[in-house]
């Protein structure tokens, strides 16, 4: 999973990423076989409020471990216990902010990775939503966790994380805004 490989590379000391998977996998047992699209996502929902609210940790092992999540890191969660349960669960995003969505449905309903609610209507946002793939998600995260280090003045963590985004296999604007960083 790319977001436990990117928790690795810009850990100290190293996330573990055995435990993590385990904690998935826990919380896949705690969902559903899949359904149809509404009744998978308002599963999902649940899941995420009562197993990991927010706020929290950015870094998929550190939220799971904490049991509150960031929700990037929640749709992370999100995403991985439902593949594990044999959804299709996917993730659409607009700009910084990313929504869960059913795969297989025809239908423009999504949930708010960070929120309290069940399934809505996307449309309600009134911005066009695209499917995400993980490297996409990595990227937001590795983005925030970028911010984060550079106000706090940590430049090790900064370049951990600027080299995280170059590995990541997106396209060449965002390389090299990540290449510009480490000058």
């Amino acid at each position: 999973m790319v977001l436990l490989d990117i928790a690795e590379r810009v850990s100290r000391p190293a996330a573990s990423t055995s435990a993590a998977r385990a904690r998935l996998a826990l919380l896949a047992q705690r969902l559903p076989g899949p359904s149809h699209p509404e009744a998978d996502l308002a599963a999902v929902a649940q899941l995420l409020r009562e197993r990991l609210p927010g706020p929290g940790p950015l870094l998929l092992p550190d939220a799971l471990r904490a049991g509150r999540a960031h929700p990037l890191a929640a749709a992370a969660a999100g995403v991985a216990a439902a593949r594990r349960a044999g959804m299709t669960i996917e993730l659409v995003g607009h700009g910084d902010r990313v929504w869960l969505a059913h795969a297989g449905g025809s239908s423009s309903l999504v949930v708010d990775p960070g929120g309290r609610g069940g399934p809505f209507d996307g449309r309600e946002l009134g911005v066009d939503l695209h499917w995400r793939c993980a490297h996409e998600l990595a990227a937001l995260t590795l983005d925030r966790l970028l911010d984060g280090a550079r106000r706090a003045g940590d430049l090790d963590l900064a370049l951990r994380v600027v080299r995280a985004q170059l590995s990541l296999p997106l396209d060449e604007g965002h390389g090299t805004a990540a290449h510009a960083s480490l000058n």
